[in-house]
């Protein structure tokens, strides 16, 4: 079971979290600690972008746990999105947020001006925020880095949309679900941070079964996930 050590620290935006997260050494880096939904780095110090209480697991992994109906985008967060317009220059894609990102046509890993990717309206893509202000829309990338996930677009899947914390839960890598599932069908599954999740199996009725047990699975304590899990095995002999 998955134990998650919450402060009961009500934060609000434009709180100065560094000494707490840090623990006072500014010069730790920032691979040491890793920041989820409500916080972002700004100058080696951590500050609250929405209002909510403060969580964390292990010492590492911190967010802040908020009800919120759209996504606030927060530099190098991994989003998923579709492409819902196109311009002469780039695309312009929902990740769930207030403004739709734009995507420049020569964000994507090899791409040239004269070898453009073949993006059409209505594709399911993986990028990362670049640049987010207050008085922007946010820009997003789909170029890969080194030991990067894969970005860029996502073919023959199925996307469906579950709560940001929800989506923040699943992509913790000791999750249950998800290595649970893993040991029965192998599965392609992109999580985006902005509660949009692509999944992929080698068949209809696997991917059926697959995300019906992640959409049932979000308000189900971790000692019920092997129930979840046995409907899952039923549903594919069927």
């Amino acid at each position: 079971m998955t134990t998650l050590d919450s402060f009961n620290y009500a934060v609000l935006p434009g709180n100065d979290l560094s000494k707490i997260i840090l623990k006072g050494d500014t010069s730790c880096k920032k691979s040491e600690k890793i920041i989820g939904p409500g916080l972002n780095y700004c100058d080696n110090n951590i500050f609250v972008n929405n209002s909510g209480i403060l969580k964390n697991k292990q010492g590492k992994f911190y967010w802040v746990e908020h009800q919120k109906r759209k996504y606030t985008p927060s530099k190098d967060d991994i989003v998923v999105g579709v492409v819902v317009a196109k311009t002469s220059e780039m695309y312009k894609v929902d990740i769930g947020s207030t403004e739709s990102a734009t995507l420049p046509y020569l964000a994507f890993t090899n791409a040239t001006k004269k070898n453009r990717p073949d993006i059409k309206i209505g594709n399911v893509l993986a990028a990362r925020i670049k640049v987010t202000t207050p008085y922007m829309e946010p820009e997003i990338s789909c170029v890969e880095y080194a030991n990067s996930v894969i970005l860029g677009q996502l073919e023959n899947g199925f996307l469906i949309k579950v709560s940001i914390n929800y989506a923040l839960k699943l992509k913790m890598s000791d999750n249950t679900l998800l290595y649970q599932l893993g040991k029965y069908v192998p599965y392609e599954i992109v999580i985006g941070i902005n509660g949009r999740i692509w999944i992929k199996t080698a068949t209809v009725q696997t991917t059926i079964a697959i995300v019906n047990t992640i959409i049932n699975a979000e308000h189900t304590i971790d000692e019920d996930i092997p129930n979840l899990i046995k409907i899952f095995e039923k549903n594919l002999t069927l």
